[in-house]
């Protein structure tokens, strides 16, 4: 994670502090947030950090890498809760310094069986 900070290290930094507010700032206002695993669709920031925020129960958040292609950046997150430890596979746009859209992916470790033993 070399150079200055996006917005997608600052948004998930904040997730990590529970600071709701510099969060949202992060996102554009009417940013597309999707989430396959779960079938749901967030329409406007406030409705995607309310999820993270009503989901509560972390005990961790570990910002593992963030890589940045001009106006893509790609993270993986392992989150940690009374559920298990999840590796979050997240895909964004920026425009105008901001997340404009994404893509996340959770999924828990060990719910899929190994495929090489």
């Amino acid at each position: 994670m070399s150079g200055a900070m996006n917005a997608v290290e600052r948004l998930w930094r904040a997730i990590r502090r529970d600071d709701w507010e510099t969060a949202l700032a992060q996102l554009h206002e009417h940013a597309v947030i999707r989430w396959p695993h779960s079938n749901d669709r967030f329409d406007r920031a406030i409705d995607y950090t309310t999820a993270h925020r009503l989901q509560g129960g972390r005990t961790r958040i570990d910002i593992r890498g963030i890589a940045t292609d001009g106006r893509q950046v790609t993270a993986w997150v392992v989150i940690e809760d009374s559920d298990g430890t999840w590796h979050l596979g997240g895909f964004y746009e920026l425009r105008d310094g901001h997340i404009a859209q994404g893509v996340e992916i959770l999924a828990r470790e060990g719910d899929y069986p190994s495929i090489v033993g």
